[in-house]
């Protein structure tokens, strides 16, 4: 009978143990990888179900954590950092990490402690760049314990080609009557204009979770040679927020009025109910619903809406930690009023739109930044005096940078594009704006 081969116990245990280190710097390589590729959940994936074993393994630690914080799960991202730290207290990857879970979940003193440590070390420009963004935010961000108040003032010059939004044509087709010459008021004008606006903004906490906000607006425009389309605005908001983890609820009461010419055209009342869940340190989704009651002066009073809308947005920033893209898709409807003399409600319509966006970081001074939207109205009954139903497409776009030329100064040359498209030709029209602001932020 054939002897069976066997093998000597530490020969097997020495064999035994090669397997394992070849497999443990097998999971760690793949792990790395799938994070220099920017694909997190995979590394989580690959990771978390070690981590009862190799719990305690610094480059192990450091991977779960960054991965575990890239997927919103920021809370795991720090227990998994702090062992790194507990061993290796001068890494400054995992110091970095943690500030950013800390500032994730809120702890803005944590979060600043961790990332000036790292700042203070000799880290690459480029990493020192993120972490004084990163520190500039918590600068920006409100301390949840005590009253915090915000605002700004801004100038501004520029030229527009049609300062009150009107169309080109001198003349217009009525059905059954014919042609009519529009009066120059009733034309798109262009002129130079100087502009004027100014905010503040307050927020009271209540508690660790509640907080009363509250906020105005006002901005004025003058029109050279066109003083009769000069603009005032004036807004105004205060509501409540909670918050708790990832997860942010704001409701809020808005009321304002418009002037042309120092004449109110009209004014408005609403409300606004929001959700924010910001998923990890680069995504935050958001979602939420508007109602407005939008109220005009004299004859105007034809174009009375309540306005009802519902959307949901989310921004994303990007590895390079410079490149931020947004987006918002909305939907809604305005419907108006029934009770008028003529009978006929001509402002009631269905509104479906969009918004995409995106800003650049270049340096500590420059931002680039750029946003196209785009809004679709179909009106629900036929126009009295043109005969048909009218339909209208807005878009624009508007590109621009922003120049930090000195501590809360901003400079910010930027150009902006309307076309609206109608099937009413008297609505359609075409609009470009250029404008050199400054701002003094406070």
């Amino acid at each position: 009978m054939r002897a069976q081969k066997r093998t000597h116990p530490l020969l097997f245990a020495l064999l035994l143990g090669a397997s394992v280190a070849t497999h443990a710097q097998s999971l760690t390589e793949q792990a790395a990888a799938h994070i220099e590729a920017g694909r997190y959940a995979a590394a989580y994936q690959l990771l978390s179900p070690q981590e009862s074993e190799r719990a305690g393994d610094p480059q192990f630690d450091l991977l779960l954590g960054i991965s575990a914080l890239e997927t919103g799960r920021h809370t795991l991202a720090v227990f998994a950092l702090e062992r790194v730290l507990a061993v290796q207290p001068d890494n400054a990857r995992a110091r970095a990490e943690i500030g950013r879970a800390y500032l994730a979940l809120g702890e803005s003193v944590g979060a600043r402690r961790e990332l000036e440590t790292v700042r203070n070390q000799n880290v690459p420009p480029e990493v020192a760049r993120a972490i004084d963004r990163l520190l500039s935010a918590i600068d920006r961000a409100p301390d949840t314990g005590k009253p915090s108040y915000s605002g700004f003032i801004e100038a501004a010059v520029g030229r527009d080609t049609n300062v009150n939004s009107a169309t080109s044509q001198n003349a217009v087709a009525v059905p059954g009557l014919g042609a009519f010459l529009l009066d120059p008021a009733s034309q798109s004008r262009d002129a130079w204009f100087g502009a004027l606006s100014g905010g503040v903004n307050a927020r009271v906490p209540l508690n660790r979770e509640w907080a009363f906000l509250a906020g105005a607006t006002g901005a004025a425009r003058f029109n050279g040679g066109e003083s009769r389309f000069d603009t005032t605005a004036l807004d105004g908001n205060a509501g409540v927020s909670w918050s708790r983890g990832a997860n942010r609820i704001t409701a809020a009461l808005q009321l304002g009025m418009f002037e042309v010419d120092d004449d109110k055209l009209r004014d408005y009342t609403g409300g606004s109910l929001q959700w924010q869940h910001t998923h990890d340190a680069r995504n935050q989704t958001t979602v939420f619903a508007q109602q407005s009651r939008l109220r005009y002066e004299g004859t105007n009073d034809v174009r009375d809406v309540n306005r009802n809308i519902y959307g949901v947005g989310h921004a994303l920033v990007l590895p390079n930690d410079r490149t931020m893209l947004f987006g918002s898709f909305y939907l809604g409807a305005e419907t108006g009023r029934n009770d008028l003399p003529s009978g006929v409600n001509i402002a009631a319509n269905d509104v479906i739109g969009f918004r995409v966006g995106a800003q650049h970081t270049l340096d500590e001074r420059w931002m680039l930044f750029g946003a196209l939207a785009h809004e679709a109205r179909e009106y629900k009954n036929v126009d009295p005096i043109f005969a048909r139903v009218r339909d209208d497409n807005l878009t624009s776009l508007s590109l621009g940078a922003s120049y930090a030329f000195a501590k809360q100064w901003l400079l910010t040359p930027s150009v902006s594009l309307v076309r609206n498209d109608s099937s009413i030709n008297l609505n359609e029209y075409r609009r470009g704006v250029a404008q050199l602001a400054v701002r003094r932020t406070f």
